[in-house]
């Protein structure tokens, strides 16, 4: 069944496009604060998880950051090149609403559904199978028991939010993405609530110490696809477009188109996450200490990252519209303009790093002074160094592939990523950690090389592809 909605009756202002620099810096943080409100709420949600598993006693539940931190991202690291798959929904349907082609905004949606089913089978077998591996990288019994639990319990998670982002993709290429932030929001006191109850074991519940991060998760998750789906119901706009019609109709061509512009964004996720999921295992083999003090700086580089994330979906939106609509300056200026943005953010994150580091690890641990925590205090306090100096590149790269997402040019970006992570950032930081004796510290420097060369290769990229736009 067709959408029930015409070019003609699209709303005006869902289809401007920016005449000025001026213009489209308004434009683009219009589109920006809603995903990145949304972005910080769930990472808020991420925050309570490591804050208040940090803040269990660590006599009673020892090495409980550590696990946390590493159960999560075994999760979210391979859910996490499913979503940068799904994340062609917003490519393709960006492009088809500039074009003022409404059934290909539709179609790319409901496919993108089907699609996020049967990845989310596969991803659920890799996050699971692969703890068999988990011993061999970690010596702490009580870090891989709760691991395990962890996985376990979070497994649903990952459908879940596949689903969800097929939605969000949608209300942003609508330019409607408050309720992405409404939903982020909602689910902080969720998690905190569901936390408190089975990580400490009150109201009658079990105590699962921090293994119940997986199944908040789920029970956030499952929170956020509700809301988000009422109101795509509610709202007449959105309702016509029918994205949750015809469901189990199998389109091969879209299909075939978003897997095309999916994988290697995928692919490209899965390069920068997998890079960092490697060194926190890493992490791991170095020690408990040297994992829990990893995790901290890393969550805190997770949250500022955000801003520049949401921008980087904005520059999709926004180079992509522009580009179906046939204005080419237009859409190099706006990806310029999120490039920007992005830097902008980054340098005020990095001097944070560097004034604040003791309060921001205050955050994740109950007394950094004790003994149990001190020498991963310590070594957070010096992370923080590196992880600042490293915050503008990790701006610059994921905006400029946002901007590259728009003009659809995903294959070089993945190849340009895997170079810059995998062969300079995780061969130097190797090198650097291991080799060369520098331990957590090299293996951070290691990080900053990569992101360093990634940014710098896809920034160039950008300038050449956009470049020929106006040519």
């Amino acid at each position: 069944m067709a959408s029930e909605i015409t070019p003609a009756a699209i709303a005006a202002d869902t289809l401007a496009v920016a005449p000025n620099w001026r213009r489209e810096v308004r434009d683009t943080l219009i589109l920006t604060l809603p995903i990145a409100a949304a972005l910080l709420a769930e990472m808020g949600m991420g925050v309570i998880d490591y804050s208040m598993s940090g803040h269990l006693d660590p006599l009673e539940h020892p090495g409980a950051l550590a696990a946390a931190g590493l159960g999560l991202q075994w999760l979210f690291t391979p859910m996490f090149w499913g979503m940068g798959v799904i994340t062609a929904t917003g490519a393709i349907g960006a492009q088809a609403h500039g074009a003022r082609r409404p059934e290909t905004v539709s179609e790319s949606m409901r496919q993108g559904f089907l699609m996020a089913t049967l990845l989310s089978i596969p991803i659920m077998a890799i996050a699971a199978g692969a703890l068999v591996l988990l011993p061999m990288v970690n010596d702490d019994p009580e870090v891989v028991r709760r691991v395990r639990e962890i996985v376990f319990w979070g497994l649903p998670w990952i459908p879940l939010v596949y689903w969800f982002t097929v939605v969000r993709n949608f209300v942003t290429v609508m330019q409607r993405p408050m309720i992405v932030s409404v939903c982020a929001v909602a689910g902080l006191p969720v998690s905190f609530l569901s936390n408190y109850v089975f990580m400490y074991g009150n109201w009658g519940a079990p105590e699962m110490g921090a293994s119940a991060v997986g199944l908040t998760g789920v029970i956030v998750a499952v929170l956020h696809l509700v809301m988000i789906i009422a109101y795509v119901q509610y709202v007449p706009e959105l309702r016509r477009y029918r994205i949750f019609a015809r469901l189990f109709h199998f389109d091969g061509r879209m299909m075939v188109e978003l897997f095309r512009v999916g994988v290697p964004i995928g692919m490209a996720y899965l390069f920068e996450t997998g890079l960092f999921f490697t060194v926190t295992v890493l992490m791991g083999v170095l020690s408990t200490a040297a994992l829990t003090g990893h995790n901290v700086v890393l969550n805190v580089c997770a949250v500022t990252f955000m801003i520049p994330y949401a921008l980087s979906q904005a520059a999709t939106v926004r180079v992509g519209y522009a580009v179906g609509a046939g204005q080419p300056d237009a859409a190099r200026r706006a990806g310029y303009v999120a490039i920007s943005l992005g830097i902008g953010w980054m340098m005020l994150a990095a001097t944070t790093m560097l004034l604040a580091p003791n309060l921001l690890i205050w955050i994740y641990m109950k007394d950094a002074s004790a003994a149990a925590n001190a020498s991963a205090a310590q070594l957070a306090a010096s992370l923080f160094v590196i992880a600042a100096v490293f915050q503008i590149v990790d701006g610059l790269q994921v905006t400029a592939q946002g901007a590259l997402r728009g003009l659809k040019d995903t294959k070089v970006p993945m190849i340009l990523c895997g170079l810059g992570y995998w062969v300079f950032g995780l061969g130097s930081g190797v090198t650097m950690g291991f080799l060369m004796g520098f331990g957590a510290k090299g293996l951070w420097w290691g990080l900053a090389v990569g992101l360093a060369v990634s940014a710098t290769l896809l920034f160039l990229r950008w300038r050449r592809l956009s470049g020929r736009l106006i040519a």
